[in-house]
Order: structure tokens, then sequence, then C-alpha cells
């Protein structure tokens, strides 16, 4: 794992453990102040994370399709495939990376920062390899909470 790579499994880690912790702390007072409930709001947050992880599961069974690569596929040239194709896969988390992410998803305006980053966030890690999957259980979620 390169530390140079902004998309890296650490640095994904560290962006959600930064968007459960601090960003959220950030927001929750203009949530609480527009009475949101937490309830709508954590639901919001996950359906958008499991949104954004279906989305790049048919983006990335496209790339496959376009490659022709099989699980069953062997040999020396379909190692290169499978190498390029990760390559792509990866490309593409990079390009999201650098995409402006209010442009990603326009929601309720004041959840839009926070259903922005998640959606982002949320591509980034399905794009991983293996995907990783957001902590909806941990206790420093609950902790964070109104």
């Amino acid at each position: 794992e390169s530390m140079n790579d902004p998309v890296s499994k650490t640095r994904l880690i560290e962006m959600y453990d930064s968007l459960k912790m601090e960003k959220w702390t950030e927001i929750k007072d203009l949530l609480k102040s527009s009475k949101t409930s937490p309830e709508f709001t954590r639901t919001l947050v996950q359906k958008t994370f499991k949104d954004a992880a279906e989305e790049m599961r048919r983006i990335k069974q496209q790339i496959e399709e376009t490659f022709g690569f099989t699980e069953s596929s062997s040999g020396q040239e379909n190692q290169k495939v499978e190498g390029f194709r990760k390559l792509a896969v990866h490309n593409l988390q990079l390009a999201l990376y650098h995409s402006n992410k209010d442009l990603l998803k326009d929601v309720m305006v004041n959840l839009r920062r926070l259903t922005s980053e998640c959606h982002w966030l949320g591509c980034l890690i399905a794009l991983n390899h293996p995907p990783l999957q957001p902590d909806w259980e941990s206790q420093d979620y609950e902790k964070n909470s109104w």
C-alpha cells in the first residue's frame, strides 16, 4: 500500500473516521437547529453509503464486462488483463477522489454537505479492493450522536 496514494485503504479509513467524528460534529448543531431527527439523518447517511456502493458495484461490473474478464480466466495474458482491470478501477477511484464532491449529489439543503460527503466517500470505499464496509455499530458513532 503506497503512502502517497490518496485512496489507499489506510487513507480511506482515516477519511471515514474523520467523517464520523469531526464532520458529523460540525453539522450536528445545524441539524439540531433545523429540527432534523437523528434517526432520519442516520438512515439517510446509511442509505447514501449503500446507494454509492451499489452504483460502484454496477460500474465495476461494467468494467469487468468490458475487459471480458471472468473468475475462471487463467494464464499470463489474463493476468495482464486482470492487472489492467484493477488499474482501471483504481484510476476511476482516483478520478472520483479528485472530483468535486458537491457535484455528485444534490439532496436536501440542510443535509447536502453531509450526504454529498457520504456519497463521495461511499463510492471511494466501494471501489477499494477489497471493498471496505462502513461500521454502523461502533461505539464512536453512538458516542458522537445527539
